[in-house]
């Protein structure tokens, strides 16, 4: 019994020493591992100095605490996509509140300025940036409807660059600058951002010999000709002279002695490509032209005399071949497929230039490549022949230019050019182009120049910015050089950036055209929407400036004039063609009614005796001459007959009975009634 109870006592007292015992092991285990060394790779690293981030680096902290467990491997990656940290449970946390806590923060901490975070970091700095650009882009396009500036996707500051070429189409039939106004207008033009001019002389280049009859009587002299590409040349301007070979020969065939060329008798629009003589003619033609803009070879670039005579050098020749609207008519061609003709001419011409010009490109119009097929096209081998210039100038370019015609033209075509317009496009007899809509066709042009371009191997060439006189050789003038400048210079500009730019101090239209600055923040300093015509611009003191003030108060009386004669001839009831025709009508009211066409034609009077001297600093008499009787004479004589009508009318004293002997009209205009 007494051995009993004391082998009992022994078990307790062993239990309570080993109790203690690994109690103190324990306590001694943890001692030594937060205030000894713990060896990491042959280094010797503190625990409290991993978690105070000193010792050993990132690295030996990783690899101590992957050894002390806190680390796993990636489910995903295993060893090879490295660890994922496991942070501590909440038990943990809260027993070690307070410096532990913070120092366990630290790690990870640490731990996330690893490759992971880096990743993250530069994702976020990517969205960071993309946001910004989104708010910018949102800003742009802001100011841009606060102008009236048509906003087009994928435009925009820091987006694709501009069309390498931007030239300045020049169309000089019927209506030629002075020179004098031409070379203070290329400084500009290159300001503005142009690289080139494609000129069209038409009936203004000096032929001579056996084509002195086409010139017209104040067609440019050689000299002339030559200061155009003197000027051009110390600007850094190309120059692409442009010589129809096909249709819009008008100029030519008019004549008596080219009328057996025409392809139809009776209209003198296009050339007939089965005669030999018609060969000749382009042969002559041709040679004329490129003489006199190919460089001379005999200068001496230590005679400043003959540095002044340097020209720039002729790398492209355009060839014209647009709307050749009669074809395969006459008894020579009209077995011919028109197809077939067209590309055979196109190779003629081509074939006869590179033979004395090899160095030459040769550039075409492509409207009449359009409904040509891809195999005929490829077929005919004009493909290396020409560079078509694809020209549109509505808003809508695909509307004419489809997805599918693109196709073809990269497929036959290792490059091509684009052309829009800056005046002379939407109506025959405008006197001021519609600005908004010439810059909608060239901001549309540029987006479809960043797509479509990557199609041809070689890219596309540039933009031509066209700016037409005339519809053709017999219609009259449009907008006048002068007047179109405005257009021109937001165009151009617009071209030159590859995108509008709101910013009038970076912007180079207000600078270019001698602009005052804006004075108020309020308003934009361009407001398409409400300001089409850009009639502020007549603050400007560009040349040609006094022109454009000129027109805009033309353009002002002739709506009012318009105006009050539809007034009182259709909607009021004493001086219509009725009251006229039967000499009834009352003397009151016709004095009444006359009190403005007195206003008007006093107005538009003096207006007509100051339109010559006005016109006179950029055109010759003759252009001026024909600018006054197609715009304002016309209007005058109306409002002169008006008033030698009414004063007719008022002298009547005494009237017949009525009913008054009515008019037949089939028989006062000669028509059978019957039939």
């Amino acid at each position: 019994m007494h051995s009993r109870i004391l082998m009992l006592f022994w078990r307790k007292k062993l239990l309570l020493f080993a109790t203690c015992l690994l109690f103190l092991v324990a306590l001694w285990f943890w001692g030594f591992l937060y205030t000894t060394h713990v060896s990491d790779g042959g280094k010797i690293v503190s625990v409290k100095e991993l978690m105070m981030g000193g010792g050993g680096g990132a690295s030996h902290r990783e690899s101590l605490l992957q050894r002390l467990g806190f680390y796993e491997e990636d489910e995903e990656g295993g060893a090879a996509a490295g660890v994922r940290f496991v942070k501590p449970t909440g038990s943990l946390a809260m027993r070690n509140k307070g410096k532990f806590y913070n120092e366990w923060e630290a790690i990870l901490q640490d731990r996330d300025e690893g490759p992971h975070s880096s990743r993250q970091e530069v994702k976020r700095k990517t969205a960071e940036e993309l946001r910004a650009a989104a708010e910018k882009q949102n800003h742009y396009e802001h100011e841009l409807k606060k102008m009236g500036v048509p906003v087009i996707a994928g435009l925009g500051p820091g987006g694709h660059p501009p069309p390498v070429q931007r030239l300045v189409h020049l169309d000089l039939k019927g209506a030629p600058p002075k020179i004098s106004y031409l070379k203070r207008l290329m400084p500009i033009m290159k300001t503005l951002g142009a690289t080139g001019i494609l000129l069209e002389y038409e009936d203004m280049f000096p032929y001579s010999g056996p084509l002195a009859s086409i010139a017209a009587k104040n067609a440019y002299s050689k000299d002339d000709v030559q200061e155009i590409l003197q000027t051009a040349f110390a600007l850094g301007l190309t120059v692409i002279p442009l010589v129809q070979t096909f249709g819009h020969l008008e100029f030519v065939l008019k004549l008596q002695e080219f009328q057996h060329l025409r392809e139809v008798d009776d209209a003198p629009q296009a050339l007939c490509p089965s005669q030999n003589s018609s060969m000749v003619l382009l042969e002559e033609l041709l040679d004329q032209v490129i003489e006199c803009h190919t460089p001379p070879h005999n200068v001496n670039l230590l005679h400043k005399e003959d540095l002044a005579k340097l020209t720039p050098k002729l790398t492209h020749i355009h060839i014209g071949c647009d709307e050749v609207f009669q074809i395969a008519q006459c008894n020579r061609c009209k077995n011919r497929l028109k197809d077939t003709l067209f590309l055979d001419h196109v190779y003629n011409v081509v074939t006869m230039i590179h033979k004395k010009w090899p160095h030459l490109k040769v550039i075409i119009w492509d409207d009449m490549l359009r409904h040509i097929s891809l195999e005929t096209l490829q077929a005919s081998g004009i493909g290396k022949l020409v560079e078509p210039m694809i020209w549109v100038y509505a808003e809508d370019i695909y509307k004419f230019i489809q997805s599918s015609t693109w196709d073809k033209y990269s497929t036959v075509f290792s490059t091509a050019w684009t052309a829009s317009a800056f005046k002379g496009a939407h109506g025959e007899a405008l006197l001021l182009p519609p600005v908004r809509r010439h810059l909608e066709n060239t901001l549309r042009w540029l987006v479809v120049m960043q797509g479509e371009g990557t199609r041809f191997s070689n890219g596309l060439q540039g933009l031509a910015l066209t700016g037409w006189q005339r519809y053709d050789h017999f219609a009259i003038l449009c907008e006048l050089l002068p007047t179109s400048l405005p257009s021109l210079a937001v165009c151009l500009s617009t071209a030159s950036r590859g995108y509008f730019d709101v910013n009038p101090k970076t912007n180079a239209i207000l600078s270019s055209l001698t602009c005052p600055e804006p004075t108020s923040e309020r308003h934009a300093w361009i407001e398409l929407h409400k300001d089409s015509m850009l009639s502020t611009f007549s603050r400007c003191m560009f040349p040609g400036s006094v022109i454009y003030r000129f027109v805009l108060r033309l353009m002002t009386l002739m709506t009012e004039a318009k105006e009050y004669i539809d007034e009182v001839k259709q909607k009021r009831g004493w001086l219509t063609d009725y009251n006229i025709r039967h000499n009834f009508t009352s003397g009151t009211r016709v004095d009444d009614l006359l009190g403005d066409d007195y206003r008007l034609l006093n107005s538009i009077t003096n207006l007509a005796r100051n339109a010559a001297s006005t016109l006179a600093d950029v055109y010759d008499h003759w252009t001026s001459g024909e600018f006054i009787e197609q715009r304002i004479y016309p209007i005058l004589a109306e409002l002169k007959n008006l008033e030698r009508i009414g004063e007719g009318l008022k002298k009547r004293k005494t009237w017949p009975q009525r009913p008054l002997p009515y008019l037949k009209p089939f028989e006062a205009l000669g028509i059978d009634e019957k039939t």
